[in-house]
């Protein structure tokens, strides 16, 4: 039997079978310890064999496997160097509490998933069961404040929270891969995509407890398509939570898309769900997720939608005087409720239009609004009007509801009027775009109307008798 090494624990249970490469033993995953044991027991022994570095043993496992499986069992451990996981790799700990890697160094990235074998790969391997542990994120999470990053995803952009690209080279991939059950926590940032990453998921995973909870940032955003990152990244079944800053983070620019299903947000320290700083054309779409802060829900400057989304608390809204901040061409919101426990609105009003179809808004909407169908309206949808609708801002734009049918202006639409001395002039409420179609309908003489004139404000009939009364009928393009 191979005997334990110092960072191992023994769980009372055989360790799992190693790979076949190593002649005589049965086919399987290879763990750390087995590959340091066999690593160590040469004559060219590396240098990390004398210490007890989890990361260095981990990438000495990777090594044997080349593309396989890597199993960490059941303890904690230190680490002070990055593990280089490729895509083909599986690897993986004996659940998100049980296997626990402690990162200690101040800088770099405790897993990073990247490989050289280039775009056509396709390899879903996954990062699997662990608990990753970071030096420090900051307050409130703890006292020490790091450029580090818990999971880098794709090759190094260079960027203070990086691994750094002697390591990671910019060239290399990210794509297709899997963290399944990870939790993730007291780093400078929890998961990182940078270059040429797309097709990732998050599933059942918990990132907390760090600076920013997850991260695709400008420089990789705005650099697209040469950045090769964003196509359909997904957070799945997961929870961002207790962040110190961002919970998730999207750098303006193009090309990208997360998609973010069954997925909470739970009290980070500032924006849930922050979709660039400046004009983008990202888009973002939360399905049926849970958003719990008491401030800053969303801030959106490119293209996002919201459908099924429940967002609670919103007790220090009236700290920035808003809950959402909608700075895009395109906030579309489908369903889901909205619970504003605080003085300020929901809605920035000097936002940007949003199109809000079926959702339950408490205690109003207000805001700028180019598009509403309320849930209830207090009415019901026997009722759906502007009027009837849960919202005490403007609302831009108007549909064929029953403010517009049942002309509350006069002379709107429609009317009914007399001639005098064979002639009126009609002059509508408010100005047409263009001059309208006008239809008009003799009650006294049949066919004794017609039309004589009209323009964007109005126009003229003359009658067959004096005092003949027609009915008209106005269609246009209002201002």
């Amino acid at each position: 039997m191979i005997p334990l090494l110092s960072a191992q624990e023994s769980t009372g249970v055989p360790q799992g079978p190693v790979s076949p490469k190593l002649s005589g033993l049965p086919p399987g995953p290879v763990t750390p310890q087995i590959a340091a044991a066999v690593m160590c027991n040469g004559v060219d022994r590396p240098s990390w064999c004398s210490g007890s570095d989890i990361g260095a043993w981990t990438n000495a496992a990777i090594k044997i496997v080349g593309c396989g499986e890597v199993y960490i069992p059941k303890g904690t451990y230190t680490q002070t160097t990055s593990i280089v996981k490729p895509r083909c790799v599986k690897l993986s700990g004996a659940s998100g509490f049980a296997t626990t890697l402690k990162y200690t160094a101040q800088t770099g990235c405790e897993v990073v998933i990247a490989d050289s074998s280039g775009s056509s790969l396709y390899a879903p391997g996954a990062l699997e069961d662990l608990n990753l542990v970071g030096p420090g994120a900051g307050p409130p999470a703890d006292n020490h404040a790091t450029l580090t990053c818990g999971v880098y995803l794709g090759g190094s952009d260079g960027g203070s929270t990086s691994p750094a690209t002697h390591l990671d080279p910019g060239t290399n991939y990210g794509d297709h891969s899997n963290l399944n059950r990870v939790r993730i926590s007291h780093f400078g940032v929890g998961v990182q995509f940078g270059l040429n990453t797309w097709r990732d998921t998050i599933f059942e995973s918990v990132i907390a407890s760090n600076t920013t909870g997850v991260s695709m940032p400008a420089n990789v955003t705005a650099n697209n398509p040469i950045s090769n990152s964003g196509e359909n990244i997904t957070l799945l079944n997961s929870s961002v939570i207790n962040n110190c800053g961002v919970g998730l983070f999207v750098g303006s620019g193009l090309l990208a898309n997360f998609n973010l299903v069954n997925t909470s947000f739970d009290f980070n320290h500032s924006w849930a769900v922050q979709n660039g700083t400046a004009f983008s054309q990202n888009a973002v779409s939360l399905v049926n997720g849970y958003i719990v802060q008491p401030s800053q829900w969303i801030q959106n400057y490119g293209r996002m939608n919201l459908d099924g989304v429940y967002a609670t608390d919103g007790s220090l809204s009236g700290a920035l005087g808003y809950l959402i901040d909608n700075q895009g061409d395109n906030l579309t919101v489908t369903g889901g409720q909205f619970f504003n426990g605080g003085s300020g609105t929901t809605l920035n009003p000097a936002g940007v239009g949003s199109v809000w179809l079926g959702a339950l808004v408490t205690p109003g909407l207000t805001g700028p609004v180019v598009g509403l169908i309320d849930r209830w309206g207090n009415a019901g949808f026997g009722a759906l009007t502007a009027s009837s609708a849960v919202v005490s801002g403007a609302v831009v734009g108007a549909t064929l509801s029953g403010d517009i049918l049942n002309q509350k202006a006069p002379d709107r639409l429609a009317g009914t009027s007399a001639c005098s001395n064979g002639t009126k002039a009609i002059s509508f409420s408010e100005n047409y775009s263009s001059p309208p179609v006008i239809l008009l309908f003799d009650e006294t003489t049949p066919g004794g109307v017609k039309l004589s004139s009209k323009s964007t404000s109005g126009f003229t009939a003359t009658c067959t008798e004096a005092s003949d009364v027609f009915d008209w009928i106005v269609i246009g393009n209002p201002n």
